[in-house]
């Protein structure tokens, strides 16, 4: 698809009865080349949905329920419920919007791509059905959280019936909301998804900073209709009901955004998740996911190698750690991502460690993923280095010298940012340094130590799965062997295994740790290291191996 193809406009605009007639006849066409879904496979799809749902996720919401019902847990959630509402609707639209550029809700495949939207007819039209999919399942989406945790204060006595069910339709129209968010990504640029981005962020923070004064944002309606009380308030239907305009602002703004995309735009985007859908099909989900990295465009200018050619400023070791920064400052969103994933590594170990109960695996597991995902930014050099072991030493230096030359970079910077999370975790809870004595500095810095410990701890097994997962290769073929149990071919289920030791690794090593801490116990740290030292022995053995 061309840019003169998608120029091209007949003199008149087409209506909506033919639109809806060239439809039909590009689906007939579809179905004929045997390119859509059968009968049998929808309802296969809704057949597996359905028993994944009864036997995986209700066992999950029950136990998210019966923790949150609990005297303490319903305490803190009345406590902070407003505020993480809030956050949660601003970094869900950040979120969309920067989401937009990768994957927009207005995606078909490159066949139907080609059909639909190298032709006359409005894209208000011809994308119409995917969009109002999108849309409506992040207000089924939306609905369903908010009314979890309406009917949680509902169960504990926190609020009435009426306000669980205005917190529900708000949870519907920040969906709606997000929905819009989504398109607006897919149809502005770079830089204006940037400039969004950051201007939602902004937002929040001043609206976080000072919540009395910046009650005319978005965030603060969400806020104030969170179900606490017996009746519901004038403020909350007030908000509620700003919550409806800005909804209905997002639809209305819709059609006009899908006129506004571009054809080559979107077959683009549609050949690069057939594509990455066809590799995550046969296994390799670290090609699937290669397909969505970010390109180099900027930082030309950099110096790698500093001057005198790298042979100043620590020897090898400064000449890889600046060599793998300027990297990853080629591609700003991503080191941006890297930061703020450490962060978020950081405060969540912090809550972890001073958690109790399943509220610290919890947020140990949160943290593990978080930061597992976050240091991938920075471990790019572990993938090259596990790509050459099996070719002569180019760098002058063995493999396993070359991946500890890589891991420079990552580990500082998950140190320096997850310590400054654990500070950020401390002064969000209230236990900020100024507001102790100048005499209690000490204490406060003592209080803070094994989170201080844990976030450091934490960062280094992460490295060291990331060094695994690098060096895993692609998927055995013995692996995709049929494996028959009494419930059907259980392949499937190893494969997943195969494809998530890492994260899975994550979650065991960093909560383990997080929850040995948050006990005031020995043991579990120790068995921690002692399963990064085992995965350490692997990752060697995968080498030499290779």
């Amino acid at each position: 698809m061309t840019e003169a193809t998608t120029s091209i406009r007949p003199e008149r605009a087409p209506r909506a009865r033919e639109t809806a007639a060239a439809l039909r006849a590009v689906r007939v066409i579809r179905r004929a080349r045997s390119e859509g879904r059968s009968r049998g496979d929808v309802a296969y799809a809704v057949y597996a949905g359905v028993m994944v749902a009864a036997i995986v996720v209700a066992p999950i919401l029950r136990t998210i329920v019966l923790y949150l019902a609990e005297p303490a847990a319903s305490a803190v959630l009345v406590a902070v419920g407003p505020a993480v509402s809030a956050t949660v609707f601003a970094l869900g639209c950040a979120a969309f919007v920067a989401l937009g550029g990768v994957r927009g809700p207005a995606l078909l495949s490159p066949f139907l791509t080609f059909a639909v939207a190298g032709n006359g007819h409005p894209r208000r039209r011809t994308m119409a059905r995917p969009v109002a999919r999108a849309v409506l399942a992040l207000a089924v989406a939306g609905a369903a959280v908010a009314l979890l945790v309406a009917l949680v204060l509902v169960s504990v006595g926190s609020a009435s019936v009426g306000g669980a069910v205005a917190f529900a339709g708000a949870g519907a129209l920040v969906g709606v909301v997000c929905g819009g968010c989504w398109v607006l990504g897919q149809r502005a640029s770079a830089a204006v998804r940037a400039a969004i981005v950051s201007g939602v962020l902004a937002s929040w923070a001043l609206w976080a900073a000072a919540p009395g004064v910046s009650a005319v944002l978005p965030w603060a309606w969400i806020a104030a209709v969170f179900p606490a009380g017996d009746v519901l308030s004038l403020g909350q239907s007030l908000a509620l009901g700003a919550l409806g305009v800005l909804a209905a602002a997002a639809l209305a703004a819709i059609p006009l955004l899908l006129d506004g995309l571009r054809g080559p735009a979107l077959l683009a985007q549609a050949q690069r998740w057939q594509a990455a859908g066809t590799l995550a099909f046969t296994g390799d989900l670290a090609m699937a996911m290669g397909e969505f990295r970010a390109v180099p465009r900027r930082g030309r200018g950099l110096k790698a190698l500093g001057r005198g050619g790298g042979r100043r400023g620590g020897g090898l070791v400064g000449v890889f750690a600046r060599r793998d920064l300027v990297g990853s400052l080629r591609t700003p969103a991503r080191f941006v991502l890297a930061c703020a994933g450490c962060l978020g590594f950081g405060l969540l170990i912090a809550v972890a460690v001073g958690a109790s109960g399943v509220a610290v695996w919890i947020a140990a597991c949160a943290a593990a993923i978080v930061g597992f995902l976050a240091l991938g930014v920075w471990s790019d050099g572990f993938r090259h280095a596990a790509e050459v072991a099996a070719a002569p030493p180019l760098y002058g230096v063995s493999t396993l010298r070359l991946i500890g030359l890589h891991a420079v970079l990552p580990v500082l910077g998950g140190v320096v940012f997850s310590v400054i999370g654990v500070v950020v975790g401390a002064v969000l809870s209230g236990l900020a340094p100024w507001s102790v004595a100048p005499w209690s500095l000490a204490l406060w810095h003592f209080a803070l130590w094994p989170a201080f410990a844990a976030a450091v701890l934490g960062v280094l097994l992460l490295v060291l799965v990331r060094i695994y997962d690098s060096t895993k290769g692609p998927l055995p073929q013995e692996l995709m062997a049929p494996v028959p149990t009494p419930a059907g071919d259980a392949s499937a289920l190893v494969v997943a295994a195969w494809q998530a030791d890492a994260v899975i690794l994550s979650c065991v090593l960093v909560g383990v740790m997080a929850a040995s801490v948050a006990g005031g116990s020995i043991g579990g740290v120790l068995a921690a290291v002692g399963l990064g030292v085992v995965v350490g022995w692997m990752t060697r053995r995968r080498i030499l191996v290779r």
